[in-house]
């Protein structure tokens, strides 16, 4: 009977951790059933393109929702940066790579005045982020007055556009970006200490683990996401649109629910995020190649994250 216990354990767990993983197959093997493109390379990379500024988002936002923080300033700053890069090389005729290291800069800084109001100064993650936001879309709104700036060099393309070892830049750029947090979460003190933070945040303080400094460079590190996202938003349209990114928060925020289901048991993790942008992904495009109507799309998409939140919660009542 003990062995049998175990074993009922032990598949209880790898559900847990798994099921979300086991879903996306499920998902993948219906599409590719239904529809014979879907499984062909150049719909592959379609997919991996299309998910590719979403998850650099998701991954920098899952660091702040490591620490049980949440940042709603992200698709606001995406709009904000992606115009402020622009309005350097076109109005400003700035070389290219001084526009972009400038606006990664512009991006750190954004993350830490989010992570310095609300670890230092004590306002709510949620009301301040989503200030910020708003700010910074007021700022966008007021210069451009809603208009595109345009006449970005074709030498731009290379963040989002370009083809390297015949592989899309925009897959490319993610990756490295990933790779680059997934090394700061596992291999750093200041990982650690991320992870102690959202494990028990009294707790790290009293071992001495400088939680508002963390905390504030989680923000930075959600604010370079901001500004690499909006690098290669920009370079996949062509031009700066003043609300390009904005619809991209509610998505981001999904991920990392979606993700939170898996590996972890209720915890939000690198390879989680990546694979909840995937399931949406897979979801969109599956659902396009079926020629199923947008306003389904849309329904399906809300069915899932309700489950992922659902899912989430649960694991979390459990485990408390």
């Amino acid at each position: 009977m003990e062995s049998v216990s175990k074993k009922s354990i032990n598949i209880a767990t790898y559900a847990r951790k798994y099921g979300t993983v086991v879903a996306f197959i499920v998902i993948c093997i219906f599409f590719g059933s239904t529809s014979p493109v879907f499984f062909t390379g150049s719909n592959i990379v379609t997919i991996l393109r299309q998910i590719s500024m979403l998850s650099i988002l998701g991954i920098g936002l899952t660091v702040v929702m490591i620490t049980g923080g949440i940042d709603l300033s992200i698709g606001y700053g995406t709009s904000f940066l992606g115009i402020f890069c622009a309005a350097l090389i076109v109005n400003f005729h700035m070389n290219m790579w001084t526009a972009a290291f400038l606006t990664i800069v512009c991006g750190l800084l954004i993350g830490m005045l989010n992570g310095f109001l609300v670890s230092y100064v004590g306002i709510p993650n949620f009301i301040c982020t989503l200030s910020t936001g708003f700010l910074v879309a007021g700022i966008n709104q007021a210069y451009t007055k809603g208009h595109p700036i345009s006449g970005l060099p074709d030498s731009f393309g290379i963040f989002g556009n370009a083809m390297i070892m015949g592989i899309p830049s925009l897959i490319i750029v993610m990756a490295i970006w990933l790779v680059i947090v997934a090394f700061i979460l596992q291999f750093t003190r200041f990982g650690r200490h991320t992870y102690a933070i959202g494990g028990n945040e009294e707790a790290s303080t009293m071992s001495g683990v400088n939680t508002k400094l963390t905390t504030m460079f989680c923000y930075v590190i959600s604010g370079i996401g901001m500004a690499i996202c909006a690098l290669a938003l920009t370079s996949r349209m062509g031009s700066a649109h003043a609300q390009a990114g904005d619809n991209y928060t509610l998505n981001a925020i999904a991920c990392v629910y979606l993700g939170a289901t898996a590996f972890k048991d209720g915890e939000p993790n690198l390879s989680g995020s990546v694979l909840g942008a995937l399931i949406l992904g897979v979801l969109t495009n599956g659902l396009t190649l079926l020629n199923v109507e947008y306003y389904y799309q849309d329904i399906s998409q809300g069915i899932i994250i309700l489950l992922a939140v659902t899912i989430t919660s649960l694991q979390r009542i459990r485990k408390k």
